[in-house]
């Protein structure tokens, strides 16, 4: 059964299906207080009769219109892709969509974009990127606007906005601890942007790992990236350079360690027998470096899902207060790593 008309109501599908309105309406929303045999009937009324609702008058109807804006740096970016993927997906689940946009590291632009998402009448926002507290204010203009605001990875000295991130702290103590472990006490350190909570929280794992174990923090081994290969490359170029002999290195992400790795191999030194390697991600890259890098693993789409759900929650229930949610690391073992 097809209709030809160009606008069907929700109320013929309601008496096609032998249902109520709100039925409908708890259906095409995604709400779970439905049995299944009749969302089954009612999908399948909506299916046939080529039903679709407005938006607008959706939101008109609930004060929300279920579109919610994601904002990401660089979607080309594998953290930014593998957290967008998760939080889509969960959106999905809850009956939201998501409207996504990117500048491509120019963070001036932001704050128009942010604007944009809002002229447009999203319930909520999603902002995927790591921040400092130098570059937040139009966060703090769209918490004063009301709107529902849940963000991965950015510096705060108190929590005032939802955040939920993965334990970088303790996947960067982890990791210098099992090159400890390996004998290793010489240990450098290549670090991401400065300012950016990662960064900072990575150090700190580095710091506590070497305290926790008796052993002086030592400048000369501490290189600084931006989370590229080439920096990386560049970082290890200039240790090397410092004169101070080590063994091992943890680089705050996968790329910056693939380059070191490069710039150790180029110096005709070996992965794993002169200097053991770990970095943080665990990016697809990571498992066919030459050798097999070791590395931290961040549940990237969990943080996305979980990021979703927050705002989705916050989105239903205006009146709840800024949480903190941290998620688990792993190391995961590979072959750039050897006993000294």
């Amino acid at each position: 059964m097809t209709s030809s008309r160009k606008h069907i109501t929700i109320k013929e599908v309601a008496d096609q299906a032998g249902v109520s309105i709100q039925t409908v309406s708890r259906v095409i929303n995604g709400r779970p207080d439905v049995s299944a045999e009749t969302r089954q009937r009612v999908q399948q009324i909506v299916d046939e009769l080529g039903f679709r609702p407005y938006a607008l008058a959706r939101g008109l109807a609930s004060r929300r219109n279920r579109t919610l804006g994601l904002f990401a740096t660089d979607l080309s970016d594998y953290f930014f892709a593998e957290a967008t993927v998760g939080a889509n997906a969960e959106a999905l689940e809850h009956g939201y969509f998501f409207i996504l946009g990117s500048t491509k590291l120019r963070r001036e632009e932001e704050p128009k974009y942010l604007q944009l998402l809002t002229e447009r009448h999203v319930d909520g926002v999603l902002f995927v990127r790591a921040g400092s507290e130098d570059d937040r204010e139009h966060l703090f203009h769209l918490n004063q606007a009301g709107i529902p605001l849940v963000t991965t990875g950015f510096q705060q000295t108190a929590i005032e906005f939802t955040l939920v991130d993965a334990k970088n702290l303790d996947g960067a103590f982890t990791a210098v601890k099992y090159l400890l472990d390996l004998g290793h006490t010489q240990i450098a350190m290549i670090t991401g942007p400065r300012g950016v909570k990662s960064t900072h929280d990575r150090e700190e794992g580095y710091y506590h790992a070497l305290a926790a174990a008796g052993i002086p923090l030592d400048p000369a081994l501490i290189g600084y990236g931006d989370w590229t290969h080439a920096s990386g490359y560049r970082a290890m170029q200039q240790i090397i350079a410092n004169g101070q002999l080590f063994t091992a290195l943890f680089a705050h992400n996968d790329r910056m360690a693939i380059g070191a790795m490069s710039a150790l191999h180029s110096l005709g030194l070996r992965v794993s027998q002169d200097v053991s390697v770990v970095g943080f991600d665990d990016i697809p890259e990571a498992e066919f470096s030459d050798p097999p890098l070791t590395t931290v693993r961040q549940p990237l789409e969990e943080i996305g899902r979980t990021a979703a759900r927050l705002l989705i929650q916050r989105v239903e229930n205006p009146q709840l207060g800024p949480v903190q949610v941290l998620l688990d690391t792993e190391l995961v073992l590979r072959s750039s790593c050897a006993r000294r």
